[in-house]
């Protein structure tokens, strides 16, 4: 490997060279001020970037979510209810037009980083709120599925698109959307039991809620070892695990750190395009929001070196 990626990566057919940076996408839309971690740890997050301490790596804004897109993943009703009625379930606050453009941006954002790694083999997304949400209604911090979205936009090119959810939280959202989908394999390994799921398909579904911090990365080498039959990789990449940071004690900063590592070397080794969104990342077990932005870094330091 050279620069910031592979050397070569088989993508759509071809072999292209990886340019140095790692594009990650994010506007000033993603942030509302005064509301949850959800839609302000984002910024935090890209001073962080634009100062220069995850490497090579530039910022770029998405295009929003449009309404046509997001029909595709949830109900019709249940998008109307958003866009028309105002009505829709929003946990970071009550409706306002700044926070839907904050969620249409950022849900835009998954959709855009796939499309940069299909060319350049990885990208992401400073993108969080995401796998609650269901097909027809927001549940936990999320509105509309940006990973369900992002998949689907995958499988217009590959065959099989692996979403792999670190979060401390289950996505339930995530597979009720796409549970039924032959090309989508699910990946979900969780240290609290919110959202929880049942696999309804063991060649394709894998689920674990652990309470012992010691099996934790070897929980997570065989939920890659799940994946192997992908052809893309989506990564939510929670740090809501970390002891701190209200996960499970025991998994501390080195372990958030090597599981980051091991994700990217296992999508590098496997020329697998890989993508990222924050997920998870809280001040409840007594960080500031900065220190919840360092957290997150570490997810962009290691897709970029």
């Amino acid at each position: 490997m050279t620069g910031g990626g592979f050397d070569e990566v088989a993508v759509l057919g071809h072999n292209l060279s990886v340019p140095s940076p790692l594009t990650v996408f994010f506007s000033p839309a993603y942030v509302v001020k005064g509301k949850s971690e959800t839609v302000t740890k984002s910024r935090l997050v890209a001073q962080l970037i634009e100062a220069g301490r995850a490497g090579d790596v530039r910022l770029l804004a998405p295009k929003a979510a449009t309404r046509r897109e997001l029909e595709t993943i949830h109900t019709p009703e249940y998008v109307r209810s958003t866009f028309d009625d105002k009505q829709s379930f929003l946990e970071v606050g009550p409706w306002s037009q700044p926070l839907l453009d904050s969620i249409l941006a950022s849900t835009g954002g998954m959709r855009d980083a796939v499309n940069e790694a299909l060319l350049s083999g990885r990208s992401g997304s400073l993108s969080s709120g995401l796998h609650h949400a269901r097909r027809a209604a927001g549940n936990g911090f999320c509105q509309f599925n940006g990973l369900a979205l992002a998949a689907l936009e995958a499988l217009k090119e590959v065959r099989r698109v692996g979403i792999l959810d670190l979060d401390a939280h289950a996505g339930g959202g995530t597979f009720d959307i796409l549970g039924d989908d032959k090309r989508v394999y699910l990946a979900d390994v969780t240290v609290n039991g919110f959202d929880s799921w049942e696999p309804s398909a063991p060649d394709r579904h894998f689920y674990v809620d652990i309470s012992d911090p010691r099996t934790y990365l070897d929980q997570v080498e065989r939920t890659l070892r799940h994946l192997e039959p992908v052809e893309f990789l989506i990564y939510n990449a929670g740090m809501d695990t970390y002891e701190k940071a209200g996960g499970l004690k025991g998994i501390t900063k080195e372990i958030i750190r090597k599981r980051e590592r091991r994700v990217v070397e296992w999508a590098r080794q496997r020329k697998v395009p890989a993508i990222f969104a924050l997920a998870g990342g809280y001040k409840s077990g007594g960080l500031t929001l900065e220190q919840v932005a360092e957290l997150h870094l570490e997810t962009v330091k290691a897709f970029a070196d």
